[in-house]
């Protein structure tokens, strides 16, 4: 995800860099169609076979020792034929709010995105994991986020815990939601939700779990999405597109994977005010406002967003909660969050 073109002092900058690894950048203006389609990209053409299973093209093309049960893209388990079946984004790059898509921070946490698995040239920390979980027989979509694991073909479990955060502590639930009426078309793969649900997205920071950044989002959406013919993937691995010469490392313009997603929603200020990135000491507002010295005030140790005489919150969003909408005269209490994705195939336990 693409974390904030902030004003940090150094020290703040190096706290975030030990945080995650750098990851995968945006994807902007590549595309992907499910079904073994071609799929374009910014500079590069790949053409995969996704009933196959396997990627060609490009000195990226997953070693020999990769044991990965879809190479297109490097999906864990195979799908195919189930009408239960599980992914786990390995690519998310958000477009939304403008603060959110560059600097430090978008690194740190792409990286933490993109799984690590070496033989199949991934590096990522895998820290941050967000699960899609398809039950075309219930036309339902259940997504949340899930604890680091130790061994990723072992599977992962959705998280649901109450985690504290803010001064004075407020508690926030994490847990996973069901999205109704979602049908994969049979023939393209292709599918989209009409109404979102309030999610708390955890962003797992280290191999514990005990480090977390919290992404309250409001009307979430796994908003449209194109499956594979064989149910493992949402967009392909970029083999072709990446680097062999970088060591296979994505880039700003050389992203891991093309993105075959798109996800939405929103975040209130209120709330973005009251969860903490203590790795530089500051409200989630205050990163959504992309300015700490003009919106920033001390609280403590942790720097908040000012508030007015009657304790408003002075910045402004780009957004208003009680619409959904645009911000508007007298509403703009909020951020809308919009972002690409790519996902592949796991075990999910519960």
């Amino acid at each position: 995800m693409r974390f904030a073109k902030l004003i940090l002092g150094v020290g703040a900058v190096g706290a975030l860099a030990a945080v995650g690894s750098a990851g995968c950048s945006s994807s902007t203006g590549v595309t992907a169609t499910g079904g073994g389609a071609t799929t374009t990209g910014t500079g590069n053409t790949t053409t995969m076979s996704s009933s196959s299973g396997t990627a060609s093209g490009g000195g990226c093309a997953p070693k020999a020792s990769c044991t990965a049960a879809d190479k297109t893209c490097l999906g864990l388990v195979d799908n195919k034929g189930l009408t239960k079946f599980g992914l786990r984004m390995s690519e998310l790059d958000v477009t939304s709010p403008a603060a959110l898509t560059s600097g430090i921070v978008k690194t740190t946490v792409a990286g933490n995105v993109t799984p690590n698995n070496k033989p199949c040239n991934e590096s990522g920390a895998a820290t941050f994991s967000w699960l899609l979980q398809f039950d075309t027989a219930a036309k339902t979509l259940k997504t949340g986020g899930a604890k680091p694991v130790a061994d990723a073909n072992a599977g992962y479990s959705f998280d649901d815990e109450m985690i504290m955060q803010g001064t004075p502590p407020k508690a926030f639930h994490v847990q996973p939601v069901t999205l109704m009426g979602v049908t994969p078309d049979a023939t393209t793969g292709a599918f989209s939700v009409a109404m979102g649900l309030d999610l708390i997205v955890p962003i797992f920071l280290n191999d514990t779990g005990t480090s977390v950044v919290l992404l309250p989002l409001h009307q979430a959406r796994l908003a449209t999405g194109t499956l594979s013919s064989n149910n493992n993937c949402i967009g392909k691995y970029n083999s072709a597109g990446l680097d062999p010469m970088n060591s296979c490392a994505p880039d700003d313009t050389h992203p891991q994977f093309i993105t075959a997603g798109k996800l939405d929603g929103y975040i209130t200020l209120e709330e973005a005010d009251g969860v903490i990135v203590s790795a530089i000491s500051q409200s989630l507002c205050v990163l959504l406002s992309g300015n700490a010295s003009m919106y920033g005030m001390a609280q403590g140790s942790t720097t908040v967003c000012k508030r007015d005489a009657s304790m408003k919150i002075v910045y402004q969003g780009k957004w208003c909660a009680g619409t959904n909408a645009a911000a508007a005269a007298g509403c703009a209490d909020a951020e809308q969050l919009t972002g690409n994705f790519a996902a592949s195939s796991v075990l999910i336990n519960n």
